[in-house]
């Protein structure tokens, strides 16, 4: 227990005081989508924020490069959406990949350069999460839900 002492008062804060987790900013959806344009099965990967935003839903900039078995996904932003119609929701950003079977490492970087890796196992018919950073500020789910 850590104890603080002034003039009249003393203070006890609790052992874990100042080393409280950061909540995650981030949810990243990863699931497959067929697409009906181009008539090809894709993988989908959904960035949202974890705030919900009263006035508009904006969109999320991203930047993305898929090297061999690594995906770049680099945050840059927030968008105002061009359709300035009222709406509650999370900002979202989405990006649609056809992508072959096999692990892939996930890089997501936030605008501040901070970095997570994680290992996603991509398969024909489902998406498994392998590997997560300790402490993320993304939270990656194979959970469709939009």
């Amino acid at each position: 227990m850590k104890r603080v002492r002034y003039r009249w008062i003393t203070f006890n804060f609790p052992p874990d005081y100042g080393n409280k987790k950061a909540d995650p900013d981030y949810t990243l959806n990863i699931f497959h989508y067929y697409n009906e344009k181009t008539k090809q099965h894709a993988v989908v990967f959904l960035v949202q924020t974890t705030k919900i935003f009263v006035s508009f839903r904006y969109e999320i900039l991203l930047e993305d490069e898929v090297k061999g078995k690594a995906i770049h996904v680099r945050i840059t932003g927030l968008h105002v959406p061009e359709l300035l119609m009222p709406q509650t929701g999370p900002a979202q950003g989405r990006r649609e990949y056809v992508l072959p079977e096999g692990q892939y490492q996930l890089i997501v970087t936030k605008q501040d350069k901070t970095v997570n890796e994680f290992s996603v196992q991509i398969s024909q018919g489902s998406v498994e999460i392998i590997q997560r950073p300790k402490n993320p500020f993304i939270l990656v789910s194979n959970d469709p839900s939009i």
